[in-house]
């Protein structure tokens, strides 16, 4: 028997804009629909800024760390955060948890995305996007 992957779509736009929203929206159930995965929610900051931790982000932890969902899906990095030590945090806690992280428009090296933390060399930005697919 096959257990249907749960996941957690993360919306958020710096300038609030319903439009973008709903454009990520589509984005994000697209890319999960495709897979069979399910939609527990969404999680929407509107017009919350990249740099801090956005409100969404702690409902995201909370719920993954309560084991609720396999996946968070986002359009792209930036939407999580545009701070790269946030990012690097993010992607790691839900490692931790046993989450995927996803991203609708871009395959992200997530392997090279904690590493380049985890070590003093750096990792340019052709490597974070270099195939590593998740679950499919």
């Amino acid at each position: 028997m096959t257990t249907q992957l749960n996941a957690l779509l993360y919306l958020r736009a710096a300038s609030a804009s319903d439009a973008a929203i709903a454009e990520q929206r589509r984005l994000c159930t697209d890319y999960a629909e495709a897979r069979g995965w399910r939609i527990l929610d969404a999680i929407v900051d509107n017009g919350v800024g990249g740099m801090g931790d956005a409100p969404g982000l702690t409902i995201l932890r909370d719920r993954i760390a309560g084991r609720e969902a396999q996946a968070v899906i986002a359009t792209d990095l930036a939407r999580i955060s545009r701070d790269p030590e946030r990012l690097r945090a993010f992607a790691r806690f839900c490692r931790q948890h046993g989450a995927d992280l996803c991203f609708a428009e871009h395959t992200v090296n997530l392997d090279a995305l904690i590493r380049e933390a985890d070590c003093a060399e750096a990792v340019d930005d052709d490597s974070l996007y270099a195939a590593r697919e998740t679950r499919q």
